[in-house]
């Protein structure tokens, strides 16, 4: 990891000064006061396309209108020759710099496939960057330097979620001195309040921000959970009779599901809900790290595990699921079912591109809210959006998306949603809603409760958001906890700078002779 690290901060510094601009930073400024950017959307888009260096970055906090300031340098780039092509560390962030006019795939797209045709002149640009490790990082910074891209774009917000695997790798390179345009006036919430509130947690500030929230009596105590879990049940009702789309917010997965349950029976109970519904397999993914992944240990019988490369030495195409009959602990090795009903032996260790589900069921009926938790190439779906079931039989279901398309699907095709009342902060970073409460049980570990799931929570909101909580006291403490990742030459700088001060600080001892 220090040699990934040392390569990051080589290849960016390598590329100070490098670069041959787009234009000028005025002739930028002009054109985007036709386009009517805002002052900050100004700086950034001037920043990017009059740079020198190989490598800029873009930080805007949440709701300040980054991916429209991405289509105005993607625009003026294009005018100027370039072609410009986005990447995503999700399905959700491809999809938003597709709105942007930017010709875009996921990140993992571009490293497990052969590079874009070299065009004359090109800029790309990585959105979601604050979800980025260290290798994949290292893998784009190769990738573009081996095709000889003339501009590279790291877009997002490092005070948002970060990546589950190793490394803060943009983090590190804005720490070395990375060129940066921030946007910082947010744009998505509608009352000043609000917004304030959303600022203040944006910089940390968690005790100022719900003092904000406090002072509109937006935060409601409630020890008991059960009655907690009722209590935003009857508050997701009024929202919804009024028209406004609402999300719970919460921090863990068994919560999503407890207050998704109590929404839905209190919706089917208002009628908003129909009362016969279908019962229907989903495929919940386990959250399995990559040496987790490795040992037989760690699945159980009945898992499925999804081959997202397929293979054709044990005959499974790319995509397919089989199912797990059987473990051995001792060999490492378990045994599969595949689609076809073979037996197949494999060692997890000796394998990658898998990713590991169980079954869980779920009742479905028309008035439905579902999220899907992965993205679906046919339907033109990304992972985290929502919809609202219009009809439903047998065998197929029409879903509503949030931008009002309409979809038509078979639901042997529908095994990656669940219901989409409640949804962890991880799941709803992207997202935007009218309305949005948030959820936190200060009992929680730093690694679920913390100042990027209060900020990421609170930011999906345009008009109102309310917070509902078991110990207010406890709350502010909960909230603030701070959980950076670690960077591996930090660590061995932090490392080295205690050794030295044990050093000096130990007692000299004289031996006689």
């Amino acid at each position: 990891m220090l040699a990934v690290e040392r390569e990051n901060l080589a290849l960016v510094r390598d590329g100070i000064g490098q670069a041959e601009p787009v234009t000028d930073s005025s002739e930028v400024r002009r054109w985007g006061i036709t386009k009517g950017l805002f002052g900050d959307q100004l700086d950034a888009a001037a920043l990017t396309l009059s740079s020198r260096d190989w490598v800029t970055a873009i930080e805007g906090l949440a709701g300040t209108a980054k991916t429209t300031t991405v289509g105005a340098i993607r625009e003026f780039a294009e005018n100027q020759g370039y072609t410009v092509r986005g990447f995503g560390t999700t399905s959700g962030s491809v999809k938003g710099l597709g709105e942007a006019g930017v010709d875009a795939r996921t990140i993992a797209s571009l490293l497990a496939n052969l590079l874009p045709s070299r065009m004359p002149k090109e800029l790309w640009i990585v959105d979601e960057s604050s979800l980025l490790a260290t290798r994949p990082t290292n893998q784009i910074l190769k990738a573009a330097h081996a095709q000889g891209v003339e501009h590279l774009v790291f877009v997002g917000d490092q005070r948002q979620h970060y990546a589950i695997e190793a490394g803060a790798p943009v983090r590190q390179l804005l720490a070395a001195k990375m060129a940066v345009a921030e946007l910082i006036t947010i744009r998505r919430q509608r009352h000043p309040e609000l917004k304030e509130a959303v600022r203040l947690a944006a910089e940390g500030q968690t005790k100022a921000s719900l003092e904000a929230l406090y002072q509109r009596d937006r935060i409601t105590e409630i020890a008991d959970r059960a009655k907690r879990y009722q209590r935003i049940a009857a508050d997701y009702l009024v929202a919804h009779e009024t028209g406004q789309r609402t999300l719970v917010v919460s921090s863990a997965n068994d919560e999503r599901q407890a207050l998704n349950q109590n929404i839905r029976t209190l919706l089917i109970d208002h009628g908003h809900i129909e009362s016969q519904g279908r019962n229907h397999t989903i495929f919940v993914q386990r959250d399995l790290t990559a040496a987790q992944r490795s040992y037989v240990r760690n699945y159980e019988p009945g898992d499925l595990l999804m081959f997202r490369r397929g293979s054709k030495r044990l005959g499974i195409g790319k995509g397919a699921y089989a199912r797990i009959e059987s473990i051995d602990g001792k060999a490492n090795v378990f045994t599969l079912v595949a689609p076809d009903g073979r037996h197949i032996h494999l060692n997890p260790a000796r394998w990658k591109g898998i990713e590991v589900y169980r079954r869980e069921e779920r009742t479905l009926a028309i008035g439905d809210r579902i999220q899907f938790r992965a993205p679906d190439k046919t339907l033109k779906v990304a992972n985290g959006e929502f919809a609202t079931i219009l009809e439903l039989d047998d065998k197929r279901a029409t879903l509503r998306l949030d931008n009002n398309r309409e979809i038509k699907a078979g639901l042997s095709h529908l095994r990656h949603i669940d219901y989409g009342y409640a949804s962890t902060s991880h799941s709803a970073q992207g997202a935007t809603v009218d309305r949005v409460i948030v959820h936190v049980d200060s009992i929680r570990s730093a690694q679920l409760v913390n100042q990027k799931q209060f900020y990421v929570s609170l930011s999906r909101a345009r008009s109102d958001a309310r917070l509902y909580t078991d110990d207010m006291e406890a709350l502010g403490h909960a909230v603030g906890r701070r959980p950076e990742k670690s960077i591996a030459l930090d660590a061995v700088k932090e490392q080295q700078a205690q050794q030295q001060t044990q050093k000096l600080s130990s007692p000299t001892i004289r031996r006689s002779t």
